[in-house]
């Protein structure tokens, strides 16, 4: 075929270059196009030797077809490295859920991972969904890599003293793993090139504190923390060139402070109880917004708009928030609606807003901060809301259904949003059987008279 020539007057080393820019599992794939093809894959820059390629864990599985699973996994991985004949790599990946039974062929990986000048390192010995004993630790010949920019650990020990030594790391994620925080605090500190530190499902952590007086040549510039158990529930963090900052998990005391002219964008997410002190959590949730002012993209949960009007201001932030961009993972719920009016409120300087329908916890004994009758709200709401008047272009809805506020809710943005411009709704893609009711649905919009003579209503 045209499409197959095309390529075949293409030099090796211009198709390992394209077969580098696939997912390691596609470059193989490839091997069935024709001989050539059959090697041109094996010189792909970019491996990942992942055990859930073979190995196939699930309720039909029995443990002699996982353990012949292994075995073909491990005879996979030791020919490939041994006949790669490239002399450099540029990422390299490897997991195993039980590193302590195959030593020598994750050592054996590693070295010929250095010994190619890796750039990228991701070693991943956890099962995903348990806290396990870390059984293997980082070989002292990583730590001699001065080369390696990025630098992935899940379920691997490691010695932050030594990784000072790699001196052009710039990205660093661990996870899976007991984590001493005052390790983590001077390794932020010392490694002088460091641009990005996530943590993720670590427990035993006492707390989390990076930056502070004499930390101001900090070079980070995006910081996670996803899923962590920490003993006290304290986050500290003092980073001037900070501009993205990612949490997910439990409400605590926050201490931030961060640049105005380099912070960009918040993530938020948190494991909030039905029983919890909702009036205090929302207190320590509106500190943690005043820290978090300048970001101009901001993205929320629905346990925080759920929880944030139950403090002491339940109406709006004292000083306003920068955010031109708010991105709500929300229901449009009763519970939900004075948390948003809250955000909306605070951003007077909002241009676009997205709403991802059908995420997050809805609590069950939930009391609104004010008495509110839940059928009309939308339609006799009297709050002025600035950015509806003054900003706001631009409404995206994705996964919309036409449940019962949704459609008030964008009705109420229609008829009040007076600049917006467009207003996109991405129809739930997943209950195919529904998709035409959801788009008739969403079709009722169009018949509501708006506040913006320019604005266009696309359905999709």
């Amino acid at each position: 075929m045209a499409y197959e020539d095309k390529f075949d007057v293409l030099p090796d080393a211009l198709l390992s270059i394209i077969v580098s820019s696939l997912p390691f599992k596609e470059a193989v794939r490839t091997s069935i196009l024709s001989k050539r093809w059959m090697k041109i894959w094996q010189a792909t820059k970019n491996i990942e030797l992942h055990e859930c390629f073979f190995v196939q864990r699930d309720d039909y599985s029995d443990q002699q077809t996982i353990d012949a699973q292994r075995r073909a996994f491990i005879d996979f991985v030791t020919n490939f490295i041994r006949i790669y004949q490239e002399s450099s790599v540029s990422k390299f990946c490897l997991s195993v859920s039980n590193p302590s039974i195959v030593v020598a062929l994750v050592d054996e990986c590693i070295r010929f991972a250095i010994s190619r000048n890796v750039k990228t390192l991701e070693l991943d010995f956890s099962d995903g969904e348990n806290e396990l004993e870390t059984t293997f630790s980082l070989p002292p010949i990583v730590y001699e890599h001065e080369n390696l920019e990025s630098l992935k650990l899940f379920g691997c020990g490691f010695k932050g003293v030594e990784l000072e030594k790699v001196t052009n790391l710039r990205e660093f994620c661990v996870g899976w793993m007991e984590v001493r925080i005052g390790e983590i605090r001077e390794l932020v500190k010392k490694c002088g090139k460091l641009e990005s530190f996530s943590m993720k499902n670590c427990w035993n952590v006492t707390h989390f504190e990076i930056g502070g007086n004499d930390d101001d040549e900090l070079r980070l510039k995006s910081l996670e923390i996803e899923n962590c158990r920490f003993v006290h529930d304290w986050i500290s963090i003092e980073a001037p060139k900070l501009s993205y900052f990612r949490y997910f998990g439990t409400v605590g005391i926050f201490r931030m402070e961060v640049n105005k002219g380099c912070f960009e964008e918040a993530d938020l997410g948190f494991e909030i109880d039905d029983d919890d002190d909702h009036s205090e959590m929302a207190n320590l949730l509106y500190v943690l917004l005043d820290g978090l002012y300048p970001a101009r993209v901001f993205t929320v949960c629905s346990s925080l708009l759920q929880v944030i009007p139950k403090g002491d201001e339940p109406i709006r932030m004292q000083a306003p928030l920068n955010v031109q961009h708010l991105r709500m993972r929300t229901n449009i719920h009763p519970n939900e609606f004075c948390g948003i009016i809250f955000l909306l409120n605070s951003c007077p300087h909002l241009k676009n807003l997205t709403l991802m329908l059908g995420e997050g916890k809805i609590f069950q004994d939930y009391e609104p901060p004010f008495p509110m009758d839940i059928g009309s709200f939308w339609a006799t709401n009297m709050i002025l809301i600035t950015c509806l008047s003054t900003s706001l272009e631009t409404v995206e809805v994705k996964g919309f259904t036409g449940k019962q506020h949704e459609i008030p809710f964008l009705a109420y943005l229609i008829h009040y949003g007076k600049l917006i411009k467009t207003l996109s709704i991405d129809i739930d893609s997943h209950d195919i059987a529904n998709t035409q009711i959801y788009f008739e649905k969403a079709q009722i919009l169009k018949t509501i008279k708006p506040a913006s003579k320019k604005i266009h209503i696309h359905i999709s």
